[in-house]
């Protein structure tokens, strides 16, 4: 959101939840933000909508078997690798970061959404990324810096 200014105007995120932005170095520059985690202190409802196009990334395949739901706890949301026509891998994957991110906060792996953004048809770089999300998670806060800095790393270059 852009101020009368021309900045970014402060975002506030609703009682109950916090997010943070971290580089995990997927992107070329390893400085650039490129991973994202919203989280609810507790499970909330949570729907989505997803693309109707047969061929679609492995998250979006796990994310859809999991909305609606009535427990979600988070998203994850890398940018820099779409995680797409990645096969049976891609998949894993995606679940794996599930997993990694349930372990920090404590829930379900089902409990987790995912969501990836940028080349298609590249294998993600799990290890950065699954060393990436304990340092995520512990910089998880409901401060506007924070909001802005998961906006900043979902955004594809």
């Amino acid at each position: 959101m852009i101020d009368s200014d021309g900045g970014v105007a402060p975002c506030l995120l609703p009682s109950g939840f916090r997010t943070a932005g971290v580089a995990c170095g997927i992107k070329d520059d390893p400085t650039t933000l490129d991973l994202a985690l919203f989280v609810a202190d507790g499970p909330v409802a949570a729907a989505g909508v997803f693309t109707a196009n047969r061929v679609c990334g492995a998250p979006v395949k796990v994310s859809r078997e999991r909305v609606p739901g009535e427990d979600v706890r988070a998203v994850v949301i890398n940018s820099g690798n779409a995680n797409a026509c990645t096969g049976a891998r891609g998949i894993a994957d995606a679940k794996t970061m599930t997993e990694v991110v349930a372990r920090e906060i404590d829930c379900d792996p089902e409990a987790v959404l995912v969501c990836s953004t940028g080349v298609i048809g590249h294998y993600l770089p799990l290890e950065l990324i699954t060393s990436g999300i304990p340092r995520v998670a512990s910089s998880l806060s409901d401060s506007p810096e924070a909001f802005h800095a998961a906006a900043r790393a979902m955004m594809t270059p």
